[in-house]
C-alpha cells in the first residue's frame, strides 16, 4: 500500500506569529512532523498544504512537496482539515 502524506500548515497564528517555521530543538516545528512520516515505507509522498511562502520553502528544502500555496479561505480559525485535504 501507498499512501499519501498531508500535512497542513498554516501561516497565521494570533497566539504565535511563525510558529511552524520556529526552531525548535534545533530544527523549524513543521519539520518534526515532516520527519515522523518520511521515513514510513507505506508513505509514497510528503505533501504540504499552506498559505505561506516561507513555510513552503523550509519544507521543500527537506523534500516534502509543496504544489502550490493554499488559498487564504482555507487558512483561516474557521477552516478544517478535510476542507484543506478535499478542495484541491
Amino acid at each position: 500500500m501507498r499512501i499519501l502524506a498531508l500535512i497542513s500548515a498554516r501561516g497565521g497564528s494570533k497566539r504565535l506569529p511563525g510558529k511552524n517555521i520556529r526552531l525548535l530543538g534545533g530544527k523549524p516545528l513543521i519539520i518534526w512532523s515532516i520527519d515522523a512520516v518520511k521515513d514510513l515505507t507505506e508513505i509514497c509522498d510528503i505533501l504540504v498544504s499552506t498559505d505561506d511562502p516561507k513555510i513552503a520553502d523550509v519544507c521543500k528544502d527537506v523534500g516534502a512537496t509543496v504544489p502550490w500555496l493554499r488559498h487564504t479561505y482555507l487558512a483561516t480559525d474557521s477552516a478544517c482539515s478535510v476542507d484543506v485535504a478535499f478542495t484541491y
